[in-house]
């Protein structure tokens, strides 16, 4: 049997880039899927290097300047191979803004956002000379302010506001809307007395507005009201204040496909948006401000599957079947939160095996441990095979637990053949060092 293309030749595909059907079964980097679950174990997360730089390639063409929202997947030689491809990070933490540092990235290439940074938080991303400060309300302004005067610092700073607007698939992942945590509601107008506060401060620079919307977000149409709504805070600001914005963040959240979405290409979403934002500054009569952007699951998400191993099969009245594999809610919890759904497959060839209503379940002590619902598998997987999970690449190890004393899952990285571990699975004596 010769090997197929990748279905990721398909926008509508979530499969990785060099994912191939042979007569050996699923390969990913050159490397058959079954032979890296025998030797790295499972679960186990695979990363594909070339569709990493795909994307990355892919958003540095198309925007003038990108962060890799680093929430999406934390390791440091993710963020050095993101880092070398021209992206820059966006942390949301002080744990993700250490492993940005610690993973040799120079600070100038780092922001920092979040809806409650500490003293210490401010302190450490201001002292190491961060690239961006994205505030989120009045009282950090001023507490960051201080902390920049104090260590002889003028610290660059973006305001983050609310356009007042619903994207994305789940209410969990609404960002933009006028109940959001994060940042100040353009409508009120106290986004506009946010921007004041930074212009005024002695420690901090106003480089321009951020604003994020959701995620998931499958059309462009939102990311085009953003910035209308962006560039119309920006014209007051300049007509009203005499204040130029220079920098405008429409932050990230674009969509991928998981089973059967079809995302728009993000070289023609790109284009789109730039031809709405000089429309809007040519109407608002402000100079061209540059264009941020923080994709984080469209660059890492399609490139990443997890590899399970079938534990047991059970047949329940009615014709339903159960697949109970040996990982579920501890490695991906998105299933849970947000009723997330993955296209599953065995890593080894069918030969005609029939495809019948199959629910994958998890191995943990919750009846919502479901991996993916009702969906066509082979009749013929048994207890031992391997599945692969696809578009897992995102949101899952990030969001990973120890759920039942679960060990988090090993990730390793494939490419041309070869595979490396990025990240280790932990082990049992990992978990035991927290305890006194």
């Amino acid at each position: 049997m010769s090997a197929q293309p990748s279905p990721h030749a398909s926008l509508s595909s979530p499969w990785p880039a060099t994912a191939r059907w042979t007569a050996h079964g699923l390969e990913i980097g050159g490397l058959c899927a079954a032979d890296l679950a025998e030797e790295f174990g499972t679960p186990l997360l695979v990363c594909d290097v070339a569709h990493l730089r795909q994307r990355a390639g892919e958003f540095r063409r198309a925007f003038p300047q990108v962060h890799y929202a680093v929430k999406a997947l934390t390791c440091r030689r993710l963020l050095r191979l993101l880092g070398g491809e021209g992206l820059r990070l966006l942390a949301a933490s002080q744990g993700e803004l250490e492993a940005c540092l610690r993973a040799g990235v120079a600070p100038g290439r780092v922001a920092l956002h979040g809806n409650n940074k500490s003293e210490t938080e401010l302190e450490r991303a201001i002292g190491a000379g961060l690239g961006l400060l994205i505030c989120d309300n009045l009282d950090e302004i001023r507490r960051a302010a201080a902390i920049a005067a104090r260590l002889g610092r003028r610290q660059d700073a973006l305001v983050r506001v609310i356009p007042g607007i619903s994207a994305g698939v789940h209410r969990h992942i609404e960002t933009g809307t006028a109940e959001s945590k994060f940042g100040l509601p353009i409508a009120s107008g106290e986004a506009e007395e946010a921007v004041l506060a930074t212009v005024e401060s002695r420690g901090l620079h106003y480089r321009g507005l951020h604003a994020h919307i959701g995620s998931q977000v499958l059309e462009t149409e939102p990311y085009l009201v953003t910035v209308d709504r962006l560039c119309s805070l920006a014209g007051r600001l300049a007509r009203t204040h005499g204040i130029d914005t220079e920098l405008l963040d429409i932050g990230g959240g674009f969509g991928i496909t998981y089973r059967s979405e079809e995302p728009p290409a993000i070289s023609l979403l790109a284009r789109a948006v730039d031809a709405r934002l000089r429309a809007d500054c040519a109407r608002e009569g402000i100079p061209l401000p540059r264009l941020l952007t923080e994709p984080g699951r469209a660059v890492v998400g399609g490139a990443g599957l997890t590899l399970y191993r079938v534990g047991s099969v059970k047949e329940r009245p009615g014709g339903t079947r159960l697949v109970a594999v040996d990982g579920g809610m501890s490695d991906n919890p998105r299933p849970m939160l947000y009723g997330a759904s993955y296209e599953v497959v065995p890593v080894a060839t069918r030969n005609g095996a029939p495809r019948v209503a199959t629910t994958v379940v998890g191995q943990h002590c919750e009846s919502g441990d479901v991996v993916a619902e009702a969906l066509p598998l082979s009749a013929d997987v048994v207890a031992g095979d391997v599945l692969a999970v696809a578009g897992t690449g995102a949101y899952c190890y990030s969001m990973a637990s120890n759920y039942n004393r679960t060990p988090r899952p090993a990730l390793a990285a494939v490419h041309d053949g070869d595979a490396e571990l990025w990240l280790r699975g932990e082990t049992y004596d990992d978990l035991d060092k927290l305890e006194v």
